[in-house]
This record gives C-alpha cells, sequence and structure tokens, in this order.
C-alpha cells in the first residue's frame, strides 16, 4: 500500500528514571523549529568509480526555539521520559543534470544528529537512524518531485538518566535554545545520480512528548 503525502516520522525515548507522576504528559509542538525547515543534501556519486550508494551527502538545518514553561506546574517537576518525534513532508524535490531522471531513489543510510544548546551548556542526542531502506517514487505530474512511499520505518534510541537530565537542564532554563540538525543520507538509484544532484527534504510538524 502506497502512502499519501504525509509525514514521514522518526522517535526516539529517554530510559524511564524515577517514579511515576501523577503529572499528565505535556506536548510542546514544534520543538525543535524545524516545522517547514528545507535541506539540501547532495546525493550524486562524487567521482570516476565511485557510485551514489557509497557517496553520503550532509545537510545541515540551525534553529532556535524558547524555554519550554513549567511555570503552570504546581509541584517541583522532573522529566521522566522524552519522546521526540520529527517529520518529512512526504514530498521531496531533486535537482540534478541527469537524463534521463531515475523512477525511484533508494535511500540506503538516513541519519540525523541533534545538537541542543543555550547560554549554559550543549547536549548531543543519541543519533536517529532509519531502519530499513527507504524507496522515493518519482512523480508523473512533476518529474523532479519523488514522494516517500514506505510507512513509519524509525527507530528510537535511548537516553540514559544523565542525558534526561541534561536535556531537561537545556529544554527549561538558560534562555532561548539553538538546534543544530545534521542530515546524512546515502542513496543509488538507476541510472546514477552526477554530482551535484541535491536532493531537498522539508521537515513537517514535530514535537516533543514530556513525561514527569
Amino acid at each position: 500500500m502506497r502512502i499519501p503525502a504525509q509525514l514521514f516520522s522518526l522517535t526516539v525515548a529517554a530510559a524511564l528514571v524515577g517514579c511515576s507522576s501523577l503529572i499528565p504528559p505535556q506536548k510542546v509542538p514544534n520543538t525543535l523549529g524545524l516545522a517547514g525547515q528545507q535541506v539540501g543534501v547532495e546525493i550524486g556519486a562524487t567521482g570516476a568509480g565511485v557510485s551514489s550508494a557509497t557517496a553520503t551527502g550532509l545537510g545541515v538545518v540551525k534553529t532556535s526555539f524558547p524555554d519550554v514553561d513549567t511555570s503552570s506546574v504546581p509541584i517541583s517537576v522532573s522529566l521522566s521520559q522524552t519522546l521526540f518525534k520529527i517529520g518529512f513532508v512526504a514530498d521531496t524535490r531533486l535537482s540534478t543534470s541527469a537524463a534521463p531522471l531515475p523512477c525511484t531513489i533508494i535511500l540506503t543510510k538516513l541519519d540525523i544528529k541533534v545538537t541542543l544548546s543555550d547560554a549554559q551548556r550543549s547536549l548531543t542526542l543519541p543519533t536517529f537512524s532509519v531502519n530499513k531502506v527507504v524507496e522515493l517514487e518519482q512523480q508523473a505530474a512533476d518529474p523532479n518531485t519523488y514522494r516517500i512511499v514506505n510507512a513509519d520505518v524509525f527507530v528510537g534510541n535511548v537516553l540514559s538518566g544523565e542525558e534526561v537530565r541534561r536535556l531537561q537542564e537545556v529544554i527549561t532554563t538558560g534562555g532561548i535554545n539553538r538546534a543544530e540538525v545534521h542530515l546524512s543520507v546515502q542513496a543509488t538509484s538507476v541510472p546514477d545520480l552526477p554530482p551535484g544532484s541535491v536532493l531537498t527534504f522539508t521537515f513537517g510538524t514535530s514535537e516533543a512528548t514530556l513525561a514527569f
């Protein structure tokens, strides 16, 4: 079954620490300020004898967002679990000099590294990694548009108790937070795409669910 142009999402879960709480989980939309942001990744072969399947492209997005407001919580809070969800809009754009264009592009590796920081501290989350190959299908109405046709394919990463504590410090104190997001992609296609071919991803809705 083909997946419509919706979000292609990944999640990362933090380790459970501490006791259970009566405070319900709090959802924070667009946590990293990524919604609508675009990132271009060069996915073409890098030179003679090097296939696109072995060439890794890297794109970087930098955003900022305010501290999470916990002032309405009547007691001292401590995060016990944090679930991040980062989504892509299913349609991606290919810019290339190739002719003819491939009917499909296969992503054999897709990793996302997120570093959060404020005026006082910095935290790099464990890398978000895809757990299987991802297929992008060319759209007849616009040959330079490719649609992600897989269902939700990302796996979670577990944060240690110390990482949960540091995450809480960054996103609740210290003023404006900065997020630096690195998207690393390996891709293959038939025919191979030449050097300079760029696939542009658009981030969709993202959120964090904070449990106390």
